[in-house]
């Protein structure tokens, strides 16, 4: 069984108004819960949405793909974004063979954002 998570920290940019989040560490499905509960946090404490930053991750389980589509579909529902950056190659290679990769580029949250401005929230 791989090691939980360590969050390293979850943080605001300057001139954003998106959380980091900022994970490294092995992500196998034992740590499926705390995960999906940090992300969650982070998500309600933002006004905008969350950037998740993977590129410290040393393994990453299918089930984690999970966790992120119900965060993604959490923050669609309340006006938010989700995004990723720094991916690790273990991450990459899990999020293409998933098919999910591009649900988390710049593009498509730009193309959210447009697509949702005229809904109230």
């Amino acid at each position: 069984m791989a090691s939980q998570p360590s969050l390293v920290r979850i943080h605001r940019e300057p001139h954003t108004e998106e959380l980091v989040v900022v994970l490294r560490g092995e992500i196998d499905y034992a740590c499926e819960e705390m995960l999906l509960g940090c992300l969650t946090s982070a998500l309600s404490a933002s006004d905008r949405g969350i950037v998740i930053d993977l590129g410290k991750v040393s393994f990453w389980a299918c089930s984690s793909v999970k966790v992120l589509l119900a965060v993604r579909q959490l923050a669609q529902r309340h006006g938010k974004t989700v995004s990723l950056r720094a991916l690790s190659p273990i991450v990459r290679r899990v999020l293409e063979l998933s098919g999910t990769l591009h649900l988390f580029t710049p593009e498509t949250t730009r193309a959210q954002d447009v697509s949702s401005a005229g809904v109230s929230r």
